[in-house]
């Protein structure tokens, strides 16, 4: 999605459409897929600073925590973002030299931002200790590693100074 300085009237512009991302390099451990994006853009100008409001509606397939299956997930949220031409050393204003900028790139991000790291599946469990492997909780596993000897130190023992 383009945004345009001159397409401004009145300091004013609103803007929809929708977004293609199957352009992305995306973490398959966590967003496998953005099927259909749309974006409501709400901007206004104010001397060198424009402020965009977006309203984005979009599906995503995540990745369950527990069995690694799609998980079809809808979003819909609210954000901003501020742009200048003139650097400026505030972080959360971002720089664009050029009257015509692509805010496609900025979308995604706050779209990865908004997927929970640990999504789990309706009905998804945990597994459990099985063949050559065990499940311990934390705790089980720092009193196991506190009762272990070290073999390494133990050769050590037989030396005689």
């Amino acid at each position: 999605m383009k945004i345009n300085r001159f397409a401004f009237t009145n300091n004013h512009l609103e803007v929809e459409d929708d977004v293609d991302f199957s352009f992305a390099n995306l973490d398959p451990n966590h967003i496998r897929k953005i099927e259909h994006t749309h974006v409501k853009v709400v901007g206004d100008e104010y001397e060198d600073i424009i402020c965009l409001k977006l309203d984005i509606n979009t599906d995503v397939t995540g990745v369950c925590s527990y069995t690694l299956e799609d998980v079809p997930l809808h979003l819909h949220f609210k954000d901003s973002l501020e742009f200048s031409n003139e650097i400026d050393d505030d972080d959360d204003i971002i720089y664009v030299d050029k009257p015509i900028f692509d805010i496609d790139e900025y979308i995604l991000q706050l779209i990865i931002g908004e997927v929970p790291l640990k999504l789990v599946k309706k009905g998804a469990k945990l597994p459990e200790s099985g063949t050559e492997y065990r499940v311990l909780s934390e705790d089980e596993y720092l009193k196991e590693k506190e009762k272990k000897k070290d073999d390494r130190w133990s050769k050590l023992d037989d030396v005689k100074i």
